[in-house]
């Protein structure tokens, strides 16, 4: 599929599942990386957390463009939570482990907020999954654990790699769990007549 654009679209993020969506469907894109803090606030609720980080990222490289830039900034956050507790990217190996043993047997939400921002648009939205795991299967969860996969990634899995021998059931936007509520941003990209068939 390949989409008309009426105005050019920088991707926010340095994460290459997202960039993988933006080629997928056929956008013309460049790539500017947003270097913000993304710790959560005191007493910040998740998805508050995650909405207040996609809008930051966007405005972040949005300072970066040209004053006359009239394309269209599109950042995203994507956070774990398990009860009101966010559960980031793993700091290392030993890291992996004891976060999916927590996440096993459990119902968690993947958060995902992205932000389009730029050309008389200024939009942030949040999309929630809720992901079952599978309870703990030890030899299982500490083979993955040793594996390069969950290093970059929220919670210390991939649901579109081999991470997704733990999940027992989605609720919601399987996308979203990737990284991209990809449905959701081209309904909003279409509506705001940036892309067109």
């Amino acid at each position: 599929m390949k989409f008309t654009q009426s105005c050019p679209l920088i991707l926010a993020s340095g994460s290459p599942r997202r960039k993988e969506y933006f080629e997928r469907y056929g956008f013309d894109f460049e790539i500017l990386k947003a270097d913000i803090p993304e710790e959560p606030k005191p007493n910040e609720k998740p998805e508050a957390f995650a909405l207040r980080l996609a809008r930051e990222k966007g405005a972040a490289v949005r300072e970066k463009c040209a004053h006359d830039f009239n394309g269209l900034i599109i950042s995203a956050d994507t956070i774990v939570v398990l009860g009101d507790e966010i559960i980031g990217k793993p700091r290392g190996k030993d890291d992996v482990l004891p976060m999916l043993q927590k996440l096993a047997g459990q119902t968690h939400q993947v958060i995902t907020a992205y932000a389009i921002l730029g050309n008389g648009v200024d939009v942030v939205k949040a999309v929630t999954t809720n992901v079952e795991f599978y309870p703990a299967m030890l030899p299982l969860l500490l083979a993955y654990s040793k594996t390069i996969e969950p290093l970059d990634k929220a919670g210390s899995y991939s649901i579109q790699g081999v991470g997704s021998f733990m999940v027992k059931s989605i609720e919601g936007s399987y996308n979203n769990v990737v990284g991209l509520p990809i449905e959701h941003l081209l309904q909003d990209l279409s509506k705001f007549k940036a892309i067109s068939i």
